[in-house]
């Protein structure tokens, strides 16, 4: 199954392509822009809302709390039979929060769940081992390392290809590279990295 998780961007303006949803918090006023969806909970402490919705299940939270509610949503989206995530409203607010959204990749990664975020036409996923990625030919593509030195055995469509190279958190060389086809494949030897992208048509 495929889940959406709603956060609370300040300019969210993006389709919501999958059917059922979870909002985390004051991402719920964002409803009647996504439209009419199968709402599976509403998670948060609602210090944003002010108050739970009715008519939802909610899971609701203790505002003395040590996750976010966005990692919360994605334990309920485990927990409910998903399979598959996409974040949306991952960008945009408070750039500590950007930091944790990211690190929602992860987190969903430990609870078995495929996941990206999506925002603006542009996808963040976590990556290892082998990856094929879906892009668009001459779009930029940048490779981040996540957690630590990423090292990788070779790469497919890329103009600088990542062939024996290893990206460490103290270099930015893997910024802005660029897709010569519209799928690349990447192999990662050890470590993992963020990948930014813009999705194929």
């Amino acid at each position: 199954m495929k889940v959406a998780i709603i956060l609370k961007s300040p300019d969210f303006c993006d389709k919501v392509d999958e059917s059922d949803v979870i909002y985390a918090d004051g991402a719920y006023k964002h409803k009647d822009i996504i439209g009419e969806k199968n709402v599976l909970a509403v998670v948060g402490d609602f210090d944003s809302l002010k108050a739970a919705p009715t008519g939802e299940n909610v899971i609701e939270l203790n505002p003395e709390k040590n996750f976010t509610d966005g990692e919360r949503a994605v334990v309920a989206a485990a927990q409910l039979g998903a399979d598959e995530i996409t974040v949306y409203g991952a960008y945009g607010g408070r750039p500590d929060h950007v930091l944790g959204n990211i690190a929602l990749l992860k987190i969903a990664r430990e609870h078995g769940l495929k996941a990206k975020i999506k925002q603006n036409g542009l996808i963040t996923r976590l990556i290892c081992g082998d990856e094929t990625i879906g892009t668009v030919r001459g779009a930029a593509l940048s490779i981040i390392p996540y957690g630590g030195d990423c090292s990788f055995v070779k790469s497919e469509g890329l103009y600088y290809p990542l062939n024996g190279l290893t990206l460490t958190p103290a270099d930015t060389r893997g910024i802005s590279n660029l897709a010569t086809a519209d799928t690349v494949v990447i192999t990662v030897r050890s470590g993992e990295a963020l990948v930014f992208y813009e999705q194929k048509k």
